[in-house]
């Protein structure tokens, strides 16, 4: 048994203080040694093997590490407890910061050197709307799903790691689920960026920066293109913001509905099983939503598949969740 290890393989009890508590402001300065990244990774390697706070005594982790002197190794280990490492008894254990962290190292997300990593390539995909065909680009980060007629269908931030070694058609499936996942945290109220309290509020119009980034981002001369929020034309929007970091971003409400259960079934009644797909949504990726009142705030959501003969109208309130729900026949919509 391990150094300050317990019977039930976790480690023991009593944590020990760091001396000095670091700001968090200063916490990435500590990360300027080879020594202490290389600490980060060996006590990421321990949790890696069961996911659960499993750590290593000091010896252990000194030899991990590749460190002969035992009082230098002291010091960098102890610049790291309080911010990436904690002490318990005699084991040390990466805290989830520090995990977080040796995750980010290894996927690349501070690497600005990417160069190997494929950028553009045509989809076997169409867009839902037009039948164009779709172009998948990654770059700086970003990677966007676009049809040459509509602009951007899909974008979300992935690492490089996410895209390297990949086919772009797996890495836009990947980019499906990561966009699934932070739509879902959002609407349960948490920041996908921070964690902190998100709200959504629905109609909104989005604000001109972003309108204007959409349009330099396009690859069109913005003076070729309207960067005006279209309240007829467009999809109604709702503003998803959050408390603590500030951050905000808008999303169709046809696409915070797109997995909703009553969706799902619709789809499995007309042959068709939801994988996740967006880009196979066409009510979550054309110009859905329809504002039917202002007070109280209802919109219409309207799911219909191909040919099918009934189709599905979802009425949402201003947080976008779903008050009422009917099928009514194709032709009357």
């Amino acid at each position: 048994m391990r150094d300050g290890e317990r019977a039930g393989g976790g480690p023991a009890d009593e944590s020990v203080p760091p001396d000095e508590p670091v700001p968090p402001a200063d916490a990435f300065e500590l990360l300027g040694h080879e020594i202490r990244l290389a600490t980060i990774e060996a006590l990421a390697e321990e949790r890696r093997e069961s996911w659960l706070p499993q750590g290593l005594g000091f010896s252990e982790l000194r030899e991990a590490v590749g460190v002969r002197d035992t009082g230098k190794f002291n010091y960098h280990l102890d610049q790291l407890r309080g911010s990436f490492v904690n002490q318990f008894g005699e084991e040390y254990v990466l805290t989830n910061a520090g995990f977080e962290l040796a995750g980010a190292l290894r996927a690349g997300t501070f690497d600005q050197t990417d160069g190997d990593v494929e950028r553009h390539a045509e989809l076997d995909r169409t867009c839902p709307i037009c039948e164009a065909t779709l172009e998948a680009v990654y770059e700086h980060g970003y990677l966007r799903v676009r049809c040459p007629e509509h602009d951007r269908i899909l974008t979300t931030t992935l690492p490089p790691a996410a895209v390297r070694g990949r086919e772009m058609a797996t890495v836009v499936y990947l980019a499906n689920a990561r966009t699934r996942d932070q739509v879902e945290r959002v609407r349960a109220g948490g920041c996908p960026h921070c964690w902190g309290r998100s709200t959504v509020r629905a109609p909104a119009e989005p604000s001109e920066a972003y309108l204007r980034a959409l349009s330099d981002r396009s690859g069109r001369d913005t003076e070729e293109r309207e960067i005006e929020y279209d309240h007829e034309g467009d999809a109604v929007l709702a503003e998803c913001a959050c408390e603590d970091c500030g951050m905000t971003f808008w999303l169709p409400v046809s696409v915070c509905v797109a997995h909703h259960p009553a969706v799902v079934a619709y789809y499995h009644d007309n042959g068709i099983e939801m994988d996740g797909d967006y880009l196979d949504m066409e009510h979550a990726t054309g110009s859905n939503g329809t504002v039917v009142s202002e007070d109280p705030v209802r919109i219409e959501v309207e799911v219909l598949v191909g040919d099918a003969d009934e189709a599905l109208v979802l009425t949402l309130d201003e947080t976008t969740e779903v008050v009422e729900r009917e099928t009514v026949p194709a032709d009357s919509r």
